[in-house]
């Protein structure tokens, strides 16, 4: 049986999940869900989710949710290619930038600037924005700085810190290049020319389509 994935268009935590299934070349069918229309809000879904959420991986009988939960769960059912590594050591390596990601990336980037930004918030929320653009920048250097020493995230190979990463900083840079967040004067609009390095891991991710 394939899997089936439920997932919301603009969603990071989806967008996370299908690239890790498309890197281990794993067929899912697909649940795309209308936030517009409350789908994840259904009897139906929340007897998957209760918390109504996505993404959501079903596999059978054995249902999953939280996006990095499933990358794990996929790896140990399909170890190949791997995403957290081949030794202890680059495990600890790979779940600890992971970690670091998600814990301080995410909630400066995604939640105080990007979400904002894309529901249109920008007139009564500018403060809080500029605020969290400020920590946003810091994190982003952060991320520049390592890869200016290693080509991915945990080192020398792709890996799940790059896959949990990359819809996070793609969010920002088609945020950041919005009129909303020009006129605040966020500093995203020339992300390529700021974070080179970040610039030239996304063409090396995604083949040279990174979208700058």
């Amino acid at each position: 049986m394939a899997y089936e994935l439920y997932w919301i268009s603009g969603s990071p935590n989806s967008w996370r999940v299908m690239l890790a299934m498309e890197l281990k070349g794993l067929a899912y069918e697909s649940h795309r869900l209308d936030p517009g229309k409350r789908e994840h809000k259904t009897p139906e879904f929340l007897a998957l989710n209760p918390r109504g959420k996505v993404p959501v991986l079903r596999d059978g009988d054995f249902v999953i949710f939280e996006s990095i939960a499933i990358l794990a769960y996929l790896e140990q059912k399909h170890p190949k290619p791997a995403l957290f590594g081949a030794t202890p050591e680059e495990a600890g390596h790979v779940w600890q930038r992971t970690f670091e990601v998600m814990n301080y990336a995410r909630d400066a980037v995604s939640n105080g600037v990007v979400r904002p930004l894309i529901r249109g918030e920008a007139a009564q929320s500018s403060e809080s924005i500029k605020t969290s653009a400020v920590e946003a920048h810091g994190e982003l250097q952060w991320v520049d700085d390592i890869l200016a020493d290693v080509p991915y995230l945990a080192g020398d190979q792709f890996s799940a810190a790059d896959v949990s990463y990359m819809p996070i900083v793609q969010g920002l840079i088609r945020a950041g290049r919005g009129d909303d967040a020009v006129r605040l004067a966020l500093g995203f609009d020339d992300f390529g020319g700021r974070y080179a390095n970040i610039a030239r891991w996304l063409a090396r991710s995604t083949g040279g389509h990174a979208g700058l």
